[in-house]
């Protein structure tokens, strides 16, 4: 039992300090409970738009965009990794996962992806409303605070779009009990 609590406390200091990585930054507005209410200020993404069920699209999009940071781009330039990784479905009945580029870099530093299936977006002050939880990404997780979070807002009688945007912060060796994981909806101002 000794050895088992020696190895989880390890991966959490592992994914916390050797693994620390940068946040898209926010400026928080409110806060109740696990809800947030949230200003994001300019970012650029990197993102992906692949076909299938969501942990199929989402695997083959995060090769991907692995490949694009640890320097396959027209520079050879290796980007640091941050968090979130984000997923949301498209249009077409795909998902588009992006990685965001650290706050240093804009549309004119970020070099230009080899890959054609990478986009570059610049994201420009957009609020979301934010609820946290912890473990696993399993649909049934998912739904749930997807509904907690659009019921707040609908019960609040906030104008929000209606297309969800699920935000992961750990690696997956993190044990459920200590994954940050986020639903977000974009508020409309």
């Amino acid at each position: 039992m000794k050895q088992f609590w020696l190895v989880m406390v390890s991966m959490v200091w592992f994914s916390i300090v050797i693994m620390g990585v940068e946040e898209r930054p926010y400026k928080l507005i409110k806060q109740d409970g696990k809800i947030e209410i949230r200003d994001y200020q300019r970012v650029v993404s990197a993102e992906v738009t692949t076909m299938g069920d969501r942990g199929e699209a989402a695997s083959n999009a995060f090769r991907i965009l692995v490949r694009f940071i640890q320097g396959q781009n027209a520079t050879q330039t290796s980007i640091a990794m941050t968090a979130p990784v984000s997923q949301s479905r498209d249009d077409e009945q795909g998902w588009d996962v992006s990685f965001f580029m650290p706050k240093h870099m804009n549309l004119d530093t970020v070099p230009k992806p080899i890959d054609s299936r990478i986009r570059i977006k610049e994201l420009m002050d957009i609020q979301y409303a934010a609820i946290r939880f912890s473990g696993f990404s399993s649909r049934y997780n998912l739904d749930k605070h997807e509904k907690k979070l659009r019921d707040y807002l609908v019960n609040h009688e906030y104008n929000f779009i209606d297309k969800p945007t699920y935000a992961f912060y750990n690696p997956p060796y993190v044990p459920p009990f200590f994954r940050r994981n986020e639903i977000l909806f974009e508020i409309i101002k």
